[in-house]
């Protein structure tokens, strides 16, 4: 059966030319290589001519080294580039995400995404496949399919792409992700995916992670911890993916003050804790949150003008509700492992 990405390009064809590809704010490597994949295969099939934009900051340094090193061709977002394309493409977002920048009043011309559909989602073409782990495999194999010559640039980047979504293949993946990057790491630069994977990194990331190992509570098979102010938002998966690791945590939850807002990430190894749904159902449903069975993401708004009470409390409401939600009492008391330790 013809790929949905590639049926939809043939159908097009030029019409489609000039195409705008928006990731979601913020972007990762999944969003930073299927973006570039969809319109790498849109220009060599059709010649459409495309530019790939986000919005927000590149903050992690692995996907600062990856944009810098494979030179991936990614613009930020002005205040004129929609009104400037007739045709746009979303990619690892969907419109009604609080994600993206897309504006309410249009519809896109094509969504390609691996996550949960959301019922407010409009597309000419909706490609929405929840049995991949990464976005990135959903244009892989459509690149397979059109047997195009995959550059190793991009193949790198693809690769990065997969293995990040999944933690080297090791959370949410599925055999389609798995036979993607084996075809892929054939063609893609090994050297340069471990400097990706292995970047020198700034004052600023050992300084949250000081702080953050630091303030770090545990209740139960829980451990948790509220940064305060980080430099990006990326600071607090990051450190949600690292506190997981902890040999006695079943759950991570961790909050980072950015821009106005309470950025929440949470994280757990049980296989089948629908994380993305638990998450949403704590920030009272609508857009604020997403995510899969064992990682989500989210967000609070507070204001750039609120005081540390607010924060305070809007942070320990959050927790709160957390934790009952996992069926923990509201008056448990917080330990603080890493502080313990001699």
């Amino acid at each position: 059966m013809k790929s949905a990405l590639l049926t939809y390009l043939d159908d097009k064809a030029k019409a489609l030319s000039p195409l705008l590809i928006a990731t979601h704010n913020h972007a990762d490597p999944d969003a930073l290589a299927s973006a570039w994949g969809v319109a790498f295969l849109a220009e060599q099939r059709h010649k459409i001519r495309c530019r790939i934009v986000t919005s927000g900051i590149i903050g992690r340094m692995e996907n600062q080294l990856m944009v810098k090193l494979l030179k991936i061709p990614i613009k930020a977002i002005r205040s004129d580039t929609w009104e400037r394309y007739k045709h746009v493409a979303l990619v690892d977002t969907q419109p009604p995400f609080q994600n993206n920048e897309f504006p309410s009043r249009r519809k896109a011309s094509l969504i390609v995404d691996h996550h949960p559909l959301n019922v407010r989602t409009k597309a000419d073409c909706l490609i929405i496949d929840e049995k991949v782990g990464a976005t990135t495999t959903l244009v892989a194999e459509a690149l397979f399919e059109a047997k195009v010559n995959i550059p190793n640039r991009l193949a790198t980047a693809m690769v990065y792409g997969i293995v990040s979504e999944t933690q080297n293949l090791g959370r949410e993946c599925y055999s389609r992700d798995v036979d993607a990057y084996r075809q892929l790491l054939a063609k893609a630069n090994v050297r340069t995916l471990s400097k990706i994977q292995h970047p020198p990194r700034p004052t600023a990331f050992f300084s949250s992670l000081g702080k953050a190992i630091h303030s770090a509570f545990m209740v139960r098979h829980v451990i948790g911890v509220h940064i305060g102010n980080v430099p990006n938002p990326d600071t607090v998966a990051h450190m949600a993916d690292l506190f997981l690791s902890y040999e006695k945590a079943q759950w991570a939850i961790v909050t980072g003050r950015f821009d106005g807002q309470l950025r929440i990430s949470l994280r757990t190894s049980k296989t089948n804790a629908d994380a993305g749904r638990l998450l949403w159902r704590l920030l009272g449903g609508g857009a604020a949150a997403g995510g899969h069975q064992m990682i989500a993401g989210g967000a609070i708004k507070v204001g750039t003008q609120a005081t540390e009470e607010i924060w305070e409390a809007v942070e320990d409401d959050l927790l709160a509700k957390f934790l009952k939600s996992l069926g923990i009492k509201e008056d448990v008391e917080l330990s603080y492992p890493f502080q313990e330790v001699e």
